[in-house]
């Protein structure tokens, strides 16, 4: 097993490895890129009819 550096520097971690970590940490969350359209396509109350003069 890898010996852990007691140092407390940061130690560099290569480009796959960051891309992995990173997809394992999103892969429970939705995707932003799919915006929830309800509010656009939630049913409008239609506009109330003139007043009635009294």
């Amino acid at each position: 097993m890898a010996r852990t550096p007691s140092t407390g520097r940061a130690t560099s971690v290569s480009t796959d490895d960051f891309n992995a970590r990173v997809k394992r940490l999103l892969a429970d969350k939705p995707d932003p890129r799919k915006a929830d359209d309800h509010r656009r396509n939630a049913p409008r109350h239609p506009k109330p009819g003139p007043k009635p003069s009294a």
